[in-house]
């Protein structure tokens, strides 16, 4: 079937995007009472976890007390390594799509960053994921390519890390489940893993057979917002880049890992290798909840892994929001700045 998008579609499509996400809409989200209901649940599920675990705040005080803090300082500069290897991952992804676009965009790392890094303190925000409809609206703003399309390699990027997560829980959690200690526990995990992977295959398999018959039955606008929505999950996937897109991926989630593993060791945790690994990624497919940045659901399920894995209330409270306050509130208070000073079209 040929492409039926024009160039006069896709700027409808951006001047519809951009009177639904303008800066002032935008702020009216961040104060919108279905965004404070959001966070009231996040709140809601952190008191929860806090409460269950029966944590002492005098312990958790005395863990902060004997932490290490060049460990600390030593896993923010892990988590910022993660970056670079996003945008490379997301450029690659876009220049496969972009030989469908009607201009050749010039994808630029450092305004790729901006972008990235300002959809992450949108997601941050906001609840929904609404972070990644920003991103690709700020890449339409600034590239003058497709919305739909962009929103079409953010979701091939979203199944690559939720796979590789999946990979990983699945193989750690064949390490951890040997010793014998965890087996009923870590089976409902492996299980969880297994059907979301189940249905990740199933639906894009649904896509590529049914996708384009299904909407064909529509008007040929809807055809085209959904044929570059598709182009953009299958065209940004090629079979010369699969190799480069899984290893960086993975290098990606074991740098996360690699923070996990040096603010554990800050607060004077010492896991082994897979209990590390199937704790943080398991915990990590929690930033899929629809509160902002995953609040509460994250910290809730690292919290319990921790215990699972036999680390103790306190030590295991102190290592989460050690944690989250590297990968979540840093990302926060630095990614409002930017959002605030970036010269990119917003």
């Amino acid at each position: 079937m040929s492409e039926p998008s024009t160039a006069q579609e896709e700027a409808q499509e951006a001047a519809a995007a951009s009177a639904e996400i303008s800066d002032r809409r935008l702020l009216r989200r961040f104060l919108s009472l279905r965004t404070l209901l959001s966070f009231a649940v996040a709140v809601a599920l952190l008191a929860v976890a806090w409460v269950l675990q029966d944590i002492k705040f005098e312990d958790v005080l005395a863990e902060l007390r004997r932490a290490n803090p060049w460990l600390i300082v030593l896993a923010y500069v892990t988590f910022g390594l993660t970056f670079p290897l996003r945008i490379v991952r997301w450029r690659l992804l876009l220049n496969n799509a972009a030989h469908r676009e009607h201009v050749r965009p010039d994808y630029r790392n450092w305004r790729l960053f901006q972008i990235l890094y300002i959809s992450w303190f949108v997601n941050g925000a906001l609840p929904l994921k609404l972070g990644d409809i920003y991103r690709a609206f700020m890449a339409r703003a600034n590239f003058a390519t497709s919305l739909t399309r962009t929103l079409g390699t953010i979701a091939s990027e979203r199944v690559f890390d939720i796979s590789t997560l999946i990979v990983l829980v699945l193989i750690s959690s064949a390490f951890v489940s040997h010793s014998g200690r965890f087996g009923e526990d870590v089976g409902r995990i492996i299980l969880i893993a297994a059907v979301v992977l189940a249905v990740i295959g199933a639906a894009l398999g649904l896509m590529i057979l049914f996708g384009r018959p299904t909407v064909s039955r529509f008007g040929a606008r809807a055809q085209g917002v959904y044929d570059r929505f598709h182009s953009g999950i299958f065209d940004s996937f090629t079979w010369r880049t699969a190799p480069v897109l899984w290893l960086v991926s993975v290098a990606i989630w074991l740098l996360e890992m690699g923070r996990l593993t040096l603010v554990m060791r800050a607060i004077g945790v010492v896991l082994g290798p897979a209990e590390i690994v199937f704790a943080g990624t398991a915990a990590s497919l929690l930033l899929a909840a629809p509160t902002p940045g995953g609040l509460g659901a994250v910290e809730g399920g690292l919290l319990g892994l921790l215990r699972l894995v036999g680390v103790s209330p306190a030590a295991a409270v102190t290592v989460t929001y050690a944690d989250r306050l590297i990968s979540y509130w840093s990302v926060m208070a630095s990614g409002f700045a930017m959002f605030l000073l970036t010269r990119l079209k917003r």
